[in-house]
């Protein structure tokens, strides 16, 4: 096959790939059209992070639900690492099973919370541009409507920072329980002492008990309780 030949094939696997890359994309035609522009000379690069990325945008917080998991999984290890040791009373399967429970509920909480934002009900520019209209508007009766449009913008603004709050949560708690893994398996073959693990378990423990006490707290405000102001 000539140098000719291949880049024909090359320039229609990247058309291809601009296609399919612009009826992914749930951004607006500009962004998209410049998206899959890239594709044409970039698709062997540019097309599997494109696809990717929409793909994961429309689901239930595939960040968090990747955090959860990789906080089973390293628990997991940790649980196999310190078995049969004197390690095992820090993190016994019992231990572990109660962890994972705390976090397939906040990952729950936040998949709800993430779903929910997404309706246009929940649209903060939306209800931004909804305040600055009626703050142009002026007139008779404007004030309380005002008043009602600022509550609508503050619940929204509340619930998005309790989502964030909840996948920073969720990120660091994955990385805390990563790091108590390798400091078990470490622990494990060099002979550490106890007393070097049970630092960082107290920590993993107290992230723990810190997310259930945000889930306890703010339970009504992802199923549809009012939020107080």
């Amino acid at each position: 096959m000539s140098l000719r030949d291949l880049s024909v094939l090359y320039l229609i696997a990247g058309l291809a790939f601009a296609v399919a890359v612009y009826r992914a994309s749930p951004e607006g035609r500009r962004r998209a059209a410049f998206s899959a522009a890239l594709c044409v000379p970039l698709w062997p690069i540019w097309a599997p992070v494109a696809l990717t990325a929409r793909r994961a945008e429309p689901g239930a917080a595939p960040g968090t639900a990747a955090a959860a998991a990789r906080v089973q999984g390293a628990l997991r290890e940790g649980v196999s690492a310190c078995a049969g040791t004197s390690f095992e009373a820090l993190l016994s399967r019992e231990a572990a099973a109660r962890i994972e429970a705390e976090v397939a509920r906040a990952a729950a909480r936040h998949a709800e919370l993430d779903a929910l934002l997404r309706q246009g009900g929940f649209d903060e520019a939306a209800a931004a541009a909804r305040v600055a209209e009626i703050e142009r508007g002026g007139g008779a009766g404007s004030g309380r409507a005002l008043a009602t449009a600022h509550l609508h913008l503050e619940n929204i603004r509340r619930l998005r920072a309790m989502r964030d709050r909840d996948a920073r949560a969720l990120e660091e708690l994955a990385d805390l329980v990563q790091a108590l893994r390798t400091q078990l398996v470490l622990a494990r073959f060099a002979g550490s002492s106890v007393e070097g693990v049970g630092g960082i378990v107290s920590e993993v423990w107290a992230r723990v008990e810190g997310l259930g006490a945000a889930i306890d707290a703010h339970g009504g405000a992802s199923s549809g309780e009012p939020i107080e102001t």
